[in-house]
């Protein structure tokens, strides 16, 4: 176990998320590069986790089922850019490490490569997949199309 997320780090962590989306990073044989506007952290059988929602239809569904791991990663600086361009192209069809201009390094605990323009990394392990039939929405909630992976926290550390 690395270190250990703090109150602080989660409240930079949230906030990017909030305002401007993090990356999510996923695989090693076959890398992906997800945002993420929203998630959340809490404790589950102990854990403390943080909950992540993918559409099936996404490349990193795909790679997230195979590989049960993947990497927050916060950016260092203002990468609004790549974080639109990001949310605009598909896996399916590209690098996006390449096409974004991003440089890969390997996680420290998890099969991933995390993102070396990014100052806060949180590396997670899927412990549980609850599946969109298994959501009952309340209000007109629209959430029913995507699967909320349960990663427990492996490691938390600063790149820059």
């Amino acid at each position: 176990m690395g270190n250990v997320l703090t109150d602080k780090d989660r409240t930079l962590l949230m906030s990017a998320m909030n305002n401007t989306g993090i990356f999510v990073t996923l695989g090693q044989k076959t890398p992906n590069i997800m945002v993420t506007h929203w998630g959340m952290f809490g404790k589950m059988w102990g854990r403390d986790v943080f909950m992540l929602p993918i559409r099936s239809s996404k490349y990193s569904y795909q790679i997230i089922t195979q590989t049960k791991s993947f990497a927050l990663n916060v950016p260092a600086h203002d990468m609004r850019g790549e974080i639109s361009r990001c949310d605009a192209i598909s896996g399916y069809s590209c690098n996006k490490f390449q096409e974004l201009g991003l440089h890969a390094k390997r996680a420290k605990s998890i099969e991933a490569y995390v993102l070396g323009e990014c100052g806060l990394i949180v590396e997670c392990n899927v412990i549980a997949q609850i599946p969109p039939d298994a959501i009952t929405t309340y209000n007109d909630t629209k959430i029913s199309s995507h699967t909320l992976f349960v990663g427990e926290i492996a490691n938390c550390y600063k790149l820059n």
